[in-house]
């Protein structure tokens, strides 16, 4: 039905998940956030200055990737003897999102870091990303990335407003 956590109640359905783990003998799960901060400084902006709410929620954008990308770096530098997956996203392909919370939970994120999701599965705060990323003693084919590979490719809400996931 999908990918089993070890030492945890976690299930992640679907064959999106499936592949993207393929060939991985294990999976770091990984919760970011910029802050709660960000949230009230853009919401207070949005009433103010509409402008600069865009500007701000663009840059909140920017930081929180950007922090992915250093965890991804950091993680690369700890374990060199093995190859990473790029980060899979919960909601991506047909993992879905109603598995949220239970992520969280797994990585202790709300008391970790105060990353929680609301009833509608989105993540608080908002500018925040939860993701999973293989690792393998073998090289990671890098050719099943992107719209062409996703089993999504012919439902995919991003793609019929002319965007993408960023898979």
């Amino acid at each position: 039905e999908g990918i089993a956590l070890k030492g945890t109640a976690l299930v992640m359905p679907g064959e999106s998940i499936k592949e993207h783990l393929e060939g991985c003998e294990r999976a770091v799960l990984m919760g970011v956030t910029v802050s709660a901060e960000i949230d009230r400084v853009i919401r207070t902006a949005q009433v103010m200055d509409m402008a600069k709410a865009v500007i701000l929620d663009s840059l909140a954008s920017v930081a929180v990737e950007q922090a992915c990308d250093r965890f991804e770096q950091m993680l690369k530098e700890e374990l060199p003897q093995y190859s990473q997956t790029w980060r899979f996203g919960i909601g991506y392909g047909d993992l879905p999102l109603d598995i949220q919370g239970a992520f969280l939970q797994v990585i202790n994120a709300p008391k970790t870091i105060g990353l929680c999701v609301n009833r509608s599965n989105m993540l608080t705060p908002g500018k925040s990303v939860t993701a999973v990323i293989g690792l393998s003693r073998n090289e990671i084919s890098r050719t099943k990335r992107g719209c062409q590979s996703c089993n999504l490719k012919g439902s995919c809400k991003f793609r019929k407003e002319g965007g993408h996931c960023n898979v």
